[in-house]
């Protein structure tokens, strides 16, 4: 089948750069809070425990609004819900700057998750059903990509507004919040995945004649968990929920790790994070160009390889120091390889009727291993130290390696149609 494969190029990047500017949103937002926490820590006298849910609290708000929006994707269309997700990005992120407490705070940012969750399996999934098979991979992961561009660009605006005192986040919470507004203004106006119209009948043409060719007998959210289709719900959720417990368990820390085990300057701390940062767009770049010529299979593999063997070395070894500064550059580059094809995976295995359903419960689901690893990785380190802690994460991306080897499946090159599963 080629007839979503010729799309006019200008349809293609209009789709692309509105979908990864919500990617890029959601770098901003849930990097921005990393830093700021630690001082927000002392400005609201927080314990242990509120410091971990704060950090975790747009991730948890993550797990219901990637399998609200991501359902109603599936019914109502994917370009009608890309402006609606991201009104919570700007209301939220300017009544997290005025929050005067913890709970406030944690309403706010958990509110504000909502949103990012339901971008997650929209943009992905407009993006997955606009692109060409034969390059469908470069502009998933280009879209990915631009999560760490928004970190990036939160550590730029932290470093600006960080001479204003220790009110800085306020500021830099704002912000985040603004920038959503142009981006929802050009959404309004995107055109809709022309596989989701076929998929519910309203486009019906000589090359397209049956929505079957969609759909293969799928109707609804309970099909994720049917035949062939459970399997795939199995594999992305699990493997997923593994790579988030470590990732996100040790990637909402860089700056406090800096800070606790590298440099007592806070400056250097925020250089330190933009280079972690820019080594993360480094290694999107890489993967980038092979993702369609080697596949999805190696890339993710290489991936969870790689971050299990980086884990494994710096907690045997005991590394600390400045040098935790190009041993997490590294790592969070090869982390990228595993990270892209965790994300979008589900848009290509998934059928129209339930792609944006399955990629959301999938969001959802990896969501709820992100919080666990953020919120019990002060406990982790506490009880076990930092040396082992890595060791446990490295543990943690060897079971997602073991159990990739054994399900993951190629779709490289293969139009969605084909790589779909189907309960026909």
């Amino acid at each position: 089948m080629v007839y979503f494969e010729n799309l006019p190029l200008s349809t293609k990047l209009k789709a692309f750069f509105l979908s990864s500017a919500g990617f890029l949103l959601d770098g901003y937002d849930l990097s921005v809070i990393s830093f700021a926490a630690t001082f927000i820590l002392k400005e609201f006298s927080l314990s242990t425990l509120e410091y971990g849910l704060l950090l975790a609290s747009s991730l948890a708000g993550m797990i219901p609004g990637s399998i609200l929006f991501g359902w109603l994707s599936d019914k109502m269309g994917r370009s009608k819900l890309m402006g609606l997700d991201l009104i919570l990005f700007l209301v939220f992120g300017i009544t997290s700057a005025i929050s005067q407490n913890f709970l406030e705070l944690f309403i706010s940012r958990f509110l504000l998750g909502i949103g990012i969750g339901g971008d997650y399996p929209i943009s992905s999934t407009l993006m997955s059903e606009m692109s060409p098979s034969k390059s469908r991979g470069r502009y998933l992961t280009g879209s990915v990509a631009m999560y760490w561009i928004g970190s990036g660009l939160s550590g730029l605006i932290t470093l600006i507004f960080l001479p204003f005192g220790p009110y800085f986040w306020r500021y830099v919470f704002a912000i985040g919040g603004i920038i959503s507004l142009p981006i929802i203004i050009l959404r309004l106006r995107l055109s809709e995945s022309p596989r989701w119209l076929v998929s519910v009948g309203k486009i019906k043409t000589d090359e397209v004649p049956d929505p079957e060719i969609e759909n293969k007998g799928v109707k609804g959210f309970m099909d994720l968990f049917r035949g062939k289709i459970l399997k795939i719900t199995l594999f992305v959720t699990t493997v997923w929920f593994l790579f988030d417990v470590a990732s996100y368990g040790i990637g909402l820390y860089y700056p406090y790790l800096l800070k606790e085990f590298a440099f007592p300057s806070s400056y250097e701390v925020i250089l330190g994070t933009l280079a972690i940062a820019g080594a993360a767009v480094i290694g999107y770049m890489i993967a980038e160009i092979m993702i369609d010529s080697l596949g999805r299979r190696v890339v993710l593999l290489v991936g969870l390889g790689s971050m299990s063997f980086l884990l494994y070395l710096g907690g045997l070894y005991h590394i600390l120091g400045p040098v935790l500064v190009p041993y997490f550059m590294s790592f969070v580059a090869l982390e990228q390889w595993a990270g892209a094809v965790t994300l979008f995976y589900p848009t290509e295995l998934f059928p129209t009727p339930i792609r944006s359903t399955g990629q959301g419960f999938a969001t959802s689901f990896s969501r709820v291993g992100a919080v666990l690893g953020v919120v019990y990785f002060p406990q982790i380190d506490k009880i076990l130290g930092f040396s082992n802690s890595l060791i446990f994460f490295g543990s943690v991306c060897l079971v997602a390696l073991i159990i990739s080897i054994l399900m993951s499946k190629e779709t490289a090159k293969i139009p969605l149609e084909l790589t779909s599963e189907g309960l026909k």
